[in-house]
């Protein structure tokens, strides 16, 4: 089986449609998103409905998806994420609210969590970003394989090491082994607000039958959706800053 796993699209449409025609050609037979459909960017609906129309995908929540709906507060974030989310209450449709709201904060699938940031507490919205909630996150459960999102990074993190799944755009796609039974949690990076300084979108796919796991960067039209966000009136620096991936 092929696994596509996407997070982090923060209402970015141009993004995902650009990577989801990258994903078309390569055989995909399952998606795990990761959550946070929306915040940030310009197309929250467009989003949301893209991913409820994809074949066999399942979802999970983040924590801009649940400050949406005041399940957590808006206050908590940034001052640009708050104007963002403000403004993404105003624009969601019932039907959509109502998506969101049924989200799962964990999906569990044979020896494999998906979570948005981290397993053992999912809705604290921790970054797994050092060897504290690293270890933490091993504590928690018995799983082979860990895939998040949150921070807008690709990360390969063993008990003992964080790698960064940077992609060379000569080099072009990376590939890890899962062969062996080392335990790991894989960042699948963002498909709409990378912050790894390549403002590319990110995802990654699982292959169970190779054992491997490969990440794929995707170029799309930022201006496109820089322009977009200018005409939501929404903060600028949310489009000035998906030209350098930060």
């Amino acid at each position: 089986m092929r696994m596509m796993v996407i997070s982090d699209i923060h209402g970015n449409l141009e993004a995902l449609d650009r990577l989801l025609e990258h994903a078309a050609s390569r055989n995909v037979h399952r998606v795990l998103c990761l959550g946070d459909l929306i915040g940030y960017g310009p197309h929250p609906n467009e989003c949301i409905e893209r991913v409820r129309a994809l074949r066999n995908c399942r979802c999970v929540c983040g924590n801009h998806d649940t400050a949406a709906l005041w399940d957590t507060s808006p206050y908590g974030m940034s001052l640009e994420a708050r104007e963002a989310i403000l403004w993404t209450m105003d624009q969601l449709t019932e039907d959509n609210k109502a998506y969101l709201a049924a989200l799962p904060e964990r999906l569990d699938l044979a020896d494999m969590c998906f979570v948005h940031a981290n397993p053992y507490n999912p809705k604290g919205w921790r970054y797994v970003m050092d060897r504290k909630y690293a270890m933490r996150s091993f504590g928690y459960a018995r799983f082979r394989l860990c895939c998040i999102g949150h921070s807008h990074r690709p990360l390969v993190i063993t008990r003992n090491h964080f790698f960064s799944a940077t992609i060379d755009p000569v080099k072009g796609d990376r590939n890890y082994d899962i062969s062996d039974t080392k335990r790991r949690i894989f960042n699948c990076g963002s498909v709409g607000q990378p912050r790894d300084r390549d403002p590319r979108a990110c995802y990654l796919i699982i292959d169970t039958t190779r054992q491997q796991i490969r990440f794929h960067r995707v170029a799309y039209n930022v201006e496109k959706t820089i322009a977009a966000i200018k005409a939501a009136g929404l903060p600028q620096r949310l489009g000035h800053r998906l030209k350098k991936g930060l």
